[in-house]
Order: structure tokens, then C-alpha cells, then sequence
């Protein structure tokens, strides 16, 4: 799979790290944007070599385009356990 900066095509090597709100600090491509520590997702990534946050979705080259907004409204309604 492809993973770069959509704004200066900077593909993060394994060793990049990035830290969430909550201070735990992963490599966000491993879990495709959620902290491994709380649970939250990150709708977007900045990158570490032009500083550009771009949509996290953006940064897969090789994946369908997703809408994130229409994922979010289908699931809002959803049922919960």
C-alpha cells in the first residue's frame, strides 16, 4: 500500500511517530488513525515534512476514495449495545 503526504508525497517511514491528545505517542498509519490508547480518531494527519494536515484518508494512494461524512451520518443512526 502506498502512504504519502498528499500535499508533498513525504511517505513516513516506520520509525514516524505521531502523539494524540491524550500524550500516547504511535505510528498513525498502523491503525489507520486511531490512538491505540483512547481510542480517538483522527480525521486528519499533519506531516511531519511540510506541515500540511491533510484528511487522513488522503494519504492511502491506492484505496477508492471514502466519504467520510457520509459513513459518519449512516452510522449515526445506527444501534448501539
Amino acid at each position: 500500500m502506498e502512504i504519502y503526504c498528499p500535499e508533498c508525497e513525504w511517505a513516513p517511514p516506520s520509525s514516524a511517530q505521531w502523539t494524540c491528545e491524550c500524550g500516547h505517542s504511535w505510528h498513525t498509519f498502523d491503525t489507520q488513525g486511531q490512538c491505540p490508547e483512547c481510542g480517538t480518531v483522527w480525521r486528519e494527519t499533519q506531516c511531519h515534512e511540510c506541515h500540511a494536515w491533510s484528511p487522513h484518508h488522503d494519504w492511502y494512494h491506492d484505496l477508492p476514495p471514502v466519504d467520510v461524512d457520509a459513513i459518519t451520518e449512516s452510522n449515526e443512526g445506527a444501534p448501539t449495545e
